[in-house]
């Protein structure tokens, strides 16, 4: 017979698989996973009150504050603090606040016990004082400190700065992993957007403890916000209030640089807004300003439109390099017949005789049509390239907009056709498929100022500093590359921008005791043309090099040419005395 079965030492080695599986539970949740239940435990029990970090402050090149942060005073309610909800609703409405908002949110529930409703920003001094008097009869209303972004200057430097605002859900996705959160404050255009990570600083907060109703017992910790960096930029604010004047009213976008290093020290686009809209809710004013203006948040300097003339420096110069003889002369009757299709000169009667240094100063079409059925479109093509038109400038701001150089071989990817001689014609007086920006033809014209012939990146900030003063970043000149032209054709290029001043195109820039050249533009547009100018001086060492153009401005070489006039007069006064 077998053994009889011993249900006691089932039961006992049954018990004692069971205490160890207990003991090894136990050993991993209070010994192994200490931390994480600890950090668990700590957000059930803790609630953090945010306090937000002052963004950095944003200096012109001299010190100017273009953009700061500002304390204002912001009403708000703490909802678990009411005692008497409609006594305070009563009250408020009667110092002249609206609160259908907050009393919406407090019928329905919609917030958490510790939230912080807001309730109103910016409180004017009288409402403060009756507050403040009726405090004790208030429980629940805390008048709050709070930093929002401010704008001195409001349109002046608008899309140079950019603006801020709430992070949206797609930048939030993005950017979650660098410490974003809901309801962040970060830069949405301009050097705001560029520079965020520096000007943004460190949130702190108030640590509160709660009970298990969500409602706050004591404060455990503070930590203190960490201010942001501070941001030097390369514009003189001076500078950039005089071509804003200079600019007025019309639509189009003026860029001034410096030949020698590449620094912007003023960009103005037209129409403007006010940032300081953007730092809280726009009113229904505001709104309806901001629609009744075209397009007042792009960036008109940073945008791609056909040069008209102005791109005659590089057919020129792609001619020289060429080696066509500049006594070459042509026939301008007015147009130009191409099979039965007519190309006209922007002088109906025409200039009669000219050669290629002529037909440049006074920029007959003539001329560069003809130069264009001479010139291969490739070699043009590389003259841009050299210039670096149909690329981006990589300058420190962004939506920037790269232009168009177009090709041979972009046309049949593009197009599916192949370049006609009629294209050529078009390309040589910088009209076609042929896209610039303001910038790029800023940066084209300070390589030809600049006596090493440099073409060098655009930037707007020249450095970082933290709120101690230590430097955090400093940009340097940076040379993209020396031109590749000869020494012989940029002094050529030189002196005929000289001479389209003095007795061509561009008279109206011309001032006594000045040095000025430049290079006119009209590009025709499907009303009225867009007027270009490009000029640097203003004297024989140039300081300044600029594009000017005037969105359907008419003929280059009276408003563009004109507002280029003012700046150099201006300049020559102000600054290089």
């Amino acid at each position: 017979m077998g053994s009889k079965k011993n249900p006691a030492g089932y039961t006992y080695w049954l018990g004692l698989v069971m205490l160890l599986i207990i003991i090894s539970r136990l050993f991993y949740l209070q010994i192994i996973r200490n931390d994480f239940y600890n950090f668990q435990a700590d957000r059930i029990r803790s609630r953090t009150i945010p306090r937000a970090a002052p963004r950095g402050i944003i200096y012109d090149r001299y010190g100017v504050i273009l953009a700061e942060s500002k304390l204002t005073y912001e009403l708000a309610v703490l909802p678990h603090a009411l005692k008497d909800q409609q006594f305070v609703l009563k009250f408020l409405r009667d110092i002249k606040i609206n609160v259908n908002r907050l009393e919406q949110r407090l019928n329905n529930k919609d917030y958490l016990p510790f939230e912080l409703i807001s309730v109103k920003l910016n409180l004017e001094p009288w409402q403060i004082g009756y507050l403040e008097e009726n405090k004790q009869a208030l429980e629940g209303v805390i008048i709050n400190t709070r930093i929002v972004r401010h704008y001195p200057h409001n349109n002046e430097t608008a899309h140079v700065l950019g603006y801020v605002g709430q992070i949206g859900s797609a930048e939030l996705a993005r950017l979650r992993n660098e410490g974003y959160r809901i309801g962040d404050i970060i830069g949405q255009s301009g050097i705001e957007r560029q520079y965020d990570r520096y000007l943004r600083g460190v949130d702190g907060g108030q640590s509160m403890e709660v009970n298990p109703h969500g409602k706050p017992v004591s404060g455990l910790r503070f930590f203190e916000p960490v201010p942001g960096h501070n941001v030097y930029l390369t514009i003189d604010f001076a500078l950039q209030q005089q071509v804003a004047k200079s600019l007025g009213n019309h639509k189009g976008a003026i860029v001034v640089v410096k030949p020698s290093t590449g620094e912007v020290l003023a960009m103005v686009s037209k129409p403007d807004y006010n940032p300081n809209y953007f730092t809280r809710f726009l009113s229904a004013r505001e709104w309806q300003e901001l629609r009744a203006s075209d397009h007042p948040l792009y960036n008109r300097a940073l945008g791609a439109y056909p040069p008209g003339s102005i791109f005659k420096i590089v057919t020129l110069m792609a001619a020289l390099e060429s080696k066509i003889d500049t006594a070459s002369a042509f026939n301008c009757p007015g147009h130009m017949m191409l099979g039965r299709r007519r190309f006209g000169c922007w002088r109906a009667s025409g200039h009669g005789r000219q050669n290629l240094l002529s037909g440049f100063v006074n920029s007959c079409n003539v001329v560069f049509y003809n130069l264009g059925l001479l010139l291969t479109p490739q070699k043009i093509a590389d003259a841009a390239a050299a210039w670096g038109l149909g690329m981006t400038t990589d300058i420190d701001l962004p939506s920037e907009t790269a232009g168009l150089m177009p090709t041979e071989r972009w046309k049949r990817r593009q197009h599916a056709q192949e370049w006609f001689p009629g294209d050529s014609l078009n390309l040589s007086i910088g009209q076609g498929y042929l896209l610039t920006t303001p910038l790029q033809m800023a940066m084209l014209t300070a390589s030809v100022a600049n006596e090493q012939s440099r073409l060098y990146k655009p930037y707007v900030v020249n450095k970082v500093v933290s709120a101690e003063g230590k430097n955090i970043s400093q940009t340097r000149p940076e040379i993209v590359h020396a031109l590749p032209f000869s020494r012989e054709n940029m002094d050529l290029m030189r002196r005929l921008m000289r001479e389209a001043v003095e007795d061509g195109t561009g008279t109206n820039a011309e001032v006594r005791g000045l040095v000025i050249r430049g290079k006119t533009g009209t590009a025709e547009n499907n009303r009225k043309d867009h007027a270009w100018f490009v000029a640097y001086g203003p004297q024989q060492r140039a300081d300044l090099a600029m594009a000017v153009f005037v969105e359907e401005g008419g003929f280059g070489g009276v408003e563009a040419a004109r507002m280029a006039r003012e700046i150099f007069v201006w300049w020559d006064k102000e600054r290089s005395r």
